[in-house]
């Protein structure tokens, strides 16, 4: 067993009103035995520099310590790699002359004969918790099973030899109450610590977030928006013009703090309103860190939070006008190491993608990424040096396929255009290989997923081998309008087929989805993956003169026209509007005592021409017309 975050968290609570002196130097003192009213030779800089090593360690990339105890800020919390021999010397030797021993310039130490009775002065009436201290200093110490809390004060005082008079006089051995749970199986990583006591200086933000809330207020269509995503997958629905495209555009911008082409602006009537965005990102096993943004007028932007300690993991947003945009926290961290202008975040456009993107930097021009038609040429014919990325896109052309009867599958590259001396990718066809220049709109839309995925990934993967750094576990997709020129049969697979093909780069890879639909079918694709525990139903509605979210159950609807007629889409019927509006005048007059004959036979003649000759609605309508004077 190990001492918990929350024993922890509620220890470093108490120890704040500790003088450091006590937590290091006495504690060094106890343990080496230094003698009362005489002096002993002991090197107390190489001493205090393993004990702080031993205890004070918190965080490893940084050179320093973490001081739990007195600073009056918290950036004084962390201290120099020299704190040993400078401060800490300077305090025992100096501030804490009335009890010790120490010739200057000397190696030798000692206690004053009445060191007690000072020390006793300098806490003022209280005691050291013997408790707390000892969750500090054992956090990283392995329990047995059975441990109870008095257990560690023991081990403290054991530990460092503290007995008689100083245990008397100077320490409460008491236990105080404790937190719930106080310890846990696990010890507490790096990472869970600093989150609770803050981040040493210079250091790299923590990476692999998702998206855990976003509040738009006086932003865009709505007064207030609230979207609150669910871990997984969300699906945003709702008509046109109410901001689904918006909410995606501001997601990628509470991600990544960069907008893509404009600044989100506020409503034209907000002279009485604070127009805000506030939202919270976290890792799989932190706590959400959350960050307000105002509108700056003058400079019309919003501003940006300089505090960010918690960046994504990898994003990737497909746009709904067919552009991607992608943005990797390793080409952040790459870009600080190198003598180059190049953004963390790419836009790739149509043209980008098909043939790449170039900027020009302090190294002259870079190309960002070489394009769809060189690289997959390129990982086609590379050999062994780019199977993996290959291996992947096929992998991912098959998995996004409309149906197992109509595989993508990439052809031989060749060279189809007289005037471009570029060999061109294909796809092979059941009529033929065609180039993927000339593929159907949807084909290029899927197309362009698949590479998409893969090139951003392997991106990531090169990157961070040239940190020499882990890479992510986690992916952030944004995609927009998924079903965008693709059938029926095709928006029926589409979203379970995004699952499998995250899954295909690795399986180490937790997504996070953001998927904005009008389509019925995409709806009912997603039935047999839809978990409510990891994912959400999110629905934009006109509300009077308001835009307002809201989250809906997830039913499983069965057929696309219960979709249609569902709260999701909000059709009366799932047929055209002539048809619609026919059986509502027919309910209608069905509903009356006395119909007029002359509607009756009106509606009917609507009906004719507006419904399908088998449709459910005939049998209950022609009983009902023939009683009121229609005939066959």
């Amino acid at each position: 067993m190990f001492v918990s975050l929350l024993q922890i968290e509620k220890s470093l609570g108490r120890l704040e009103q500790v003088h450091p002196f006590f937590g290091m130097s006495f504690l060094i003192f106890c343990r080496e035995g230094v003698p009362v009213g005489d002096t002993v030779t002991i090197n107390f800089g190489g001493l205090a520099a393993e004990f702080l090593a031993a205890h004070y360690k918190a965080s490893a990339g940084y050179d320093g310590y973490y001081n739990p105890f007195q600073p009056p800020t918290v950036k004084g919390r962390w201290v120099k790699a020299d704190y040993n021999h400078t401060t800490l010397q300077r305090i025992t030797a100096d501030t804490f002359a009335d009890v010790t021993i120490h010739p200057k310039k000397s190696k030798q130490w000692g206690w004053a004969k009445d060191y007690v009775k000072g020390l006793k002065k300098r806490l003022d009436g209280s005691r050291l918790p013997a408790f707390d201290m000892a969750v500090w200093l054992f956090r990283g110490h392995e329990w047995p099973s059975q441990v109870q809390p008095a257990d560690l004060p023991k081990k403290l005082l054991g530990d460092f030899n503290i007995a008689g008079t100083d245990l008397e006089q100077l320490f409460d051995a008491a236990v105080p109450d404790v937190a719930d749970p106080w310890v846990t199986k696990n010890p507490v990583t790096e990472r869970q610590l600093l989150r609770v006591i803050g981040y040493p200086p210079g250091a790299a933000p923590e990476e692999g977030a998702a998206l855990e809330s976003l509040v738009l207020r006086a932003v865009g269509p709505a007064d207030r928006l609230d979207y609150d995503p669910a871990e997984r997958l969300n699906i945003i629905t709702g008509d046109n013009s109410l901001g689904k495209t918006f909410l995606l555009e501001c997601a990628w911008w509470a991600l990544t703090g960069e907008w893509l082409e404009r600044p989100a602006f506020p409503k034209s009537d907000v002279e009485s309103k604070r127009p805000s965005i506030t939202f919270g990102i976290k890792t799989s096993d932190g706590t959400p860190q959350k960050h307000a943004s105002k509108f700056d007028w003058h400079v019309r932007d919003w501003t940006v939070p300089k505090d960010r300690k918690v960046l994504p993991g990898l994003v990737i947003y497909a746009r709904h006008d067919g552009s991607f945009a992608v943005w990797d926290p390793a080409k952040l961290r790459l870009a600080k190491t190198v003598p180059t202008d190049t953004k963390p975040w790419v836009l790739l456009d149509k043209n980008g993608l098909w043939n790449g993107v170039s900027v020009r930097s302090r190294l002259g021009e870079e190309w960002v990424c070489n394009g769809l038609l060189r690289d997959w040429v390129q990982w086609q014919v590379g050999g062994d040096r780019y199977r993996d990325q290959f291996a992947a896109l096929t992998a991912c052309l098959e998995a996004l396929s409309p149906s197992r009867e109509e595989p993508l599958r990439p052809g031989d590259p060749r060279r189809w255009f007289p005037m471009d001396a570029r060999e061109a990718p294909t796809l092979q066809m059941p009529y033929g290989p065609i180039p993927v220049q000339l593929a159907s709109a949807g084909v290029q839309r899927v197309v362009g997923i698949a590479y998409v995925l893969v090139w951003a990934w392997f991106e990531h993967l090169a990157r961070s081998e040239a940190l020499r750094a882990q890479p992510q576990r986690r992916l952030v997709f944004l995609i927009d309008e998924a079903e965008a020129h693709l059938h029926p049969r095709w928006q029926r697979v589409i979203v379970p087929a995004l699952n499998k093909v995250i899954a295909i780069l690795s399986e180490e890879i937790t997504p996070q989805i953001h998927l904005a639909t009008h389509s019925a079918m995409v709806m009912a694709s997603t039935e047999t993956i839809f978990n409510g525990k990891r994912d959400r139903l999110h629905h934009l509605q006109l509300t009077g003169s308001d835009v307002t979210m809201e989250e809906l159950p997830f039913v499983k609807r069965g057929t696309v026209d219960q979709w249609l007629v569902s709260d999701v889409f909000e059709l009366r019927q799932a047929r055209s509007v002539p048809a619609e509006q026919a059986i509502e005048d027919a309910k209608a007059l069905q509903a009356q005592d006395t119909p007029d004959p002359v509607r009756v036979r009106e509606v009917n003649a609507r009906l004719v021409e507006a419904l399908a000759p088998d449709d459910e609605f005939w049998p209950r309508w022609r009983f009902f017309a023939e009683a009121n004077g229609v005939e066959e």
